[in-house]
């Protein structure tokens, strides 16, 4: 029972919450959540038993103690450690390791047996439980057997089962505190409506194709979405989806999910992609696509360093709606990026982990899959295909550069079972190809490196419509340099690198696509960041050698529209790929890939980008180079080391920081303003108006400004003072002098 006889509460979970109750709430929750996530009656079971045992340990004196104002904080609050010990007892690790780490994180097999071995473990289980189970019979209720002992199973299972869990009780208390407030439950549009959504989809496709001036483009289109909606008859799993560029890859592999998504019952659709400019742009598509401001508040969660809370009307509490979204993903459709939907696989963290359970039975839809770090496709791989297998989910890796994820002798740990979408006998990539690739070392060729100087001359050729990308960040600088001395019309000319922040470098962007659709001269010199996800245009790109997969994204950026064409009727867009004098290279899996490319050349084997089993069979050479699970994760998670698992597991390393640029002086008032609501209000909605304009830096970096960083920090965010240039942005080391070669 709750109460006594006089009707007061007897045991609280928390003020105004009957532990009974909380029990029950979170028990019943996680195993809803259990059987959407897997349809087992076996998750289900342990999700429940999960949900009961979690605060066992509130049932202790002490806690009551506390938690009615007459004992202080400390050991009085320990609660998980006696559910914890009360599962282990019945041999089930899995439950057990999940409520240990419902307050902290999973831990490891060390900290797991120390914890319930010790204080608040054992001995409290043992003194509380004939009080807990007169208070909440279900408690009394037999736990079932493990149904694998097997480290690498059980490993997924536990996450799986702790997201349940960590969801089921963050909404249950949250629950009981609004209802305590005398606020209205909070409610969301949970519902994909998969078959009306594909419905608009098709709509939309169709209009645009109407637009669509080049009929061969259309008609590769056309082909490529009848493939999609096709292949989505097809039982959930593992897909590839290869479609060069200009070939409706976005849609279509979103018309797949939403065909899929309704044959098979699954929930939502996540949409994944490396780079915040690719999410902003096909976010924007997506949402006009399924319907625009027809589709219901909460519908599309975006989820990256650039969202902004959704303003849900009728509710005043929005953002506590959208926060709530963004912890669990419980919205149709999740947009995202690789670093949110990858690391929380491999998280140990409650608040990363709570939402792996609704990643579970989705369509997942891997744009750019290529951008994975190579020292992590082992361990990716292996949890894509397990969390697959485990939850009925579909994950599809989309690119035009597939990177040979499936098993071979170069990757043993590769993915096994994935069917290709888009058929090869649509012979895409030879019907699309917009352009000719010029490349060093040709057989025959005696081509020497390239100077700047070079470089700058074959830019500013014809029209002097041109897009140079480099390896490095001063390499883009010395470029820029000498075309500023070539090129005097300082209008004309260009510069993007990561030095730049955010908002700068869409500047950039959009004054280039405008001069490109304008035909004025347009002169750009580039680092990578423009390789992927940016909708621009050249006639012209020149290329540093580098990773092959970066070649053919910078040849993305040329002819994108097929409407060049050359004096033979064929290709008209050009890519030149040069060598240069200095050779200045990122180091790592950047330099072997580098490295791949020109050994292949020097052989005579001139690499063909218009052709998906080249660049498989690059992806294969590149992978025997190096180690594909350079931190052991797959070790560490065979033994359940869940927070070295986490640490491990980062797609940005943690040797960088993100510092605000004060120096812009075209946008000083605007950051100060920010700045300064930031001081005011230290919300997640003014640190994420900040974003735009933050730079990222390297340790080695960051050591060098020294005191051009503020030693304030607002909110996580460090101030920089450093000197920005309108051309190049932070100057690291000081103002920048003249433009000299």
């Amino acid at each position: 029972m709750d109460t006594t006889s006089g009707g007061a509460i007897r045991y609280l979970a928390r003020p105004g919450q009957a532990l009974a109750a909380h029990l029950r709430g979170v028990a019943e929750r996680a195993a809803r959540f259990a059987v959407e996530a897997s349809g087992g009656a076996e998750l289900e079971s342990a999700a429940r038993a999960g949900g009961l045992l979690h605060d066992l340990g509130k049932y202790r004196a002490e806690f009551q103690e506390y938690i009615r104002g007459h004992r202080a904080k400390g050991e009085a609050t320990w609660h998980k450690q006696a559910g914890a010990a009360k599962a282990a007892d019945a041999r089930r690790w899995d439950i057990s390791l999940a409520i240990a780490g419902h307050h902290g994180g999973l831990p490891d097999i060390e900290g797991w047996k120390t914890l319930v071995a010790g204080p608040g473990g054992r001995d409290v289980a043992t003194t509380v439980w004939a009080n807990a189970v007169a208070d909440c019979p279900e408690l009394g209720a037999p736990i079932g057997a493990l149904r694998s002992t097997d480290k690498p199973a059980l490993e997924l299972w536990t996450r799986l089962l702790f997201s349940c869990l960590v969801d089921a009780d963050w909404l249950d208390s949250s629950a009981a505190e609004r209802s305590a407030a005398g606020r209205a439950p909070l409610t969301f549009c949970t519902d994909l409506g998969a078959e009306g959504r594909l419905t608009d989809v098709l709509s939309y496709v169709a209009a645009r194709s109407a637009q669509c001036k080049d009929e061969r483009v259309r008609a590769c289109r056309a082909d490529v979405l009848q493939a999609a909606v096709a292949a989505a008859q097809n039982v959930p799993g593992l897909f590839s989806m290869t479609v060069p560029t200009g070939g409706g890859k976005t849609l279509s592999a979103l018309a797949f999910a939403l065909s899929h998504a309704a044959q098979h019952g699954l929930r939502r659709v996540i949409y994944v992609a490396p780079y915040l400019s690719i999410i902003e742009q096909n976010a924007a598509v997506i949402r006009e696509a399924m319907g625009g401001e027809r589709l219901p508040a909460g519908f599309v969660l975006e989820q990256h360093s650039l969202s902004e809370p959704e303003a849900i009307p009728g509710q005043e509490e929005f953002t506590d709606a959208r926060a709530r979204l963004a912890e669990n993903w419980d919205a149709p459709v999740v947009v995202t990026t690789n670093v949110q939907f990858f690391e929380s696989l491999f998280a140990s963290k409650p608040g990363r982990c709570r939402k792996i359970h609704n990643i579970a039975r989705s369509v997942v839809i891997l744009d750019e899959c290529q951008t994975l770090p190579p020292e992590l496709v082992a361990p990716t791989c292996r949890m894509l295909e397990d969390f697959a297998r485990l939850t009925a989910c579909t994950v599809v890796l989309c690119t035009a550069t597939q990177p040979a994820w499936e098993r071979s002798d170069a990757l043993p740990e590769g993915l096994t079972s994935v069917r290709e979408i888009v058929p090869a006998s649509l012979r895409l990539f030879e019907r699309l190809r917009r352009v000719r690739v010029t490349w060093p070392r040709e057989p025959g060729a005696k081509e020497e490196a390239w100077n700047w100087p070079r470089v700058a001359a074959r830019m500013t050729e014809g029209k002097a419509r041109s897009l140079c990308i480099v390896n490095t960040r001063s390499a883009a600088r010395e470029a820029f340099a000498a075309l500023r001395q070539l090129w005097l019309v300082s209008e004309d000319t260009f510069h993007l690198s990561t030095y730049m922040c955010p908002q700068h470098r869409r500047r950039i962007v959009r004054e280039c696509v405008a001069r490109l659709r304008d035909g004025r001269p347009c002169l750009l010199v580039s680092t990578q960041c423009i390789e992927a996800g940016v909708d621009i245009d050249f006639p012209l790109v020149l290329r540093e050698l580098g990773p092959l997969e970066s070649i053919v994204q910078a040849a993305g950026r040329c002819n994108r529209e097929g409407l060049l064409i050359g004096p033979d009727r064929g290709p008209g867009g050009q890519v030149v790929v040069f060598e240069s004098e200095g050779r200045r290279m990122p180091p790592g899996w950047y330099r072997l890939g580098r490295d791949k490319v020109a050994e292949a050349l020097t052989a005579g084997s001139v690499p063909d980008i218009d052709d998906p089993e080249s660049m498989r069979a690059y992806f294969r050479r590149l992978y025997r180079s190096g180690d594909t699970d350079q931190h052991g994760i797959d070790g560490l998670r065979n033994s359940l080391n869940f927070p070295e698992v986490a640490t491990k597991y980062r797609l940005i390393t943690d040797d960088s920081m993100s510092v605000v640029v004060r120096g812009w002086s075209a946008e000083q008032r605007t950051i100060d303003t920010l700045l300064a609501v930031l001081r005011a209000d230290r919300s997640l909605a003014a640190f994420r108006a900040l974003a735009p304009y933050q730079v990222n830096l390297r340790a080695s970096e960051i050591a060098v400004l020294g005191g051009a960083l503020d030693d304030r920090t607002i909110s996580g965010v460090t101030i920089c003072d450093a000197p920005y240039d309108e051309d190049l942005g932070l100057m690291i080391g000081g103002a920048p002098g003249p433009l000299v070669v």
